[in-house]
């Protein structure tokens, strides 16, 4: 007598489909959220390095005798004066782009845009609590 190779039923294949929907359905949103918060802390990143970029170009000014005077952020090719190649510009998620008419610039993670202010004056670049939805956004950025 023949025997017959071993298959899976119809039932154990559903069985298991069902199940691997179940762990998609869960590990889905997690994984977003694992997203958003990388562009995040790319933006953090940038922000340091603005911060520390600002800070230099102010240490070199007192070092020639010019005072205390910090840069212009070149806003056509963002911040190519405070960090080396500047930052990826455009609308897209993990890119910066720039605001004329509010004067803010604006870092975009998919899901929110985080806006920052530049006071020339002071050589401060912070979030804008009243722009930035959820403004808790830039309690990251202190």
């Amino acid at each position: 007598m023949k025997k017959m190779p071993a298959a899976f039923t119809m039932i154990e294949l559903i069985f298991v489909i069902v199940v691997l929907g179940i762990l998609a359905a869960v590990a889905l949103p997690k994984l977003t959220g694992s997203v958003e918060d990388a562009y995040i802390s790319k933006a953090q990143s940038h922000v340091s390095v603005i911060r520390s970029g600002l800070q230099n170009y102010r240490s070199k000014s007192l070092l020639k005798g010019n005072g205390v005077s910090y840069p212009d952020l070149n806003t056509s090719t963002l911040f190519s004066n405070v960090m080396d190649n500047g930052a990826p510009t455009g609308s897209n998620a993990g890119e910066w782009s720039y605001d004329a008419g509010t004067n803010k610039f604006i870092f975009h993670t998919g899901n929110h845009d985080i806006y920052f202010d530049y006071n020339k004056n002071r050589g401060k670049f912070t979030c804008d609590t009243t722009n930035t939805h959820p403004s808790s956004l830039c309690d990251r950025f202190e």
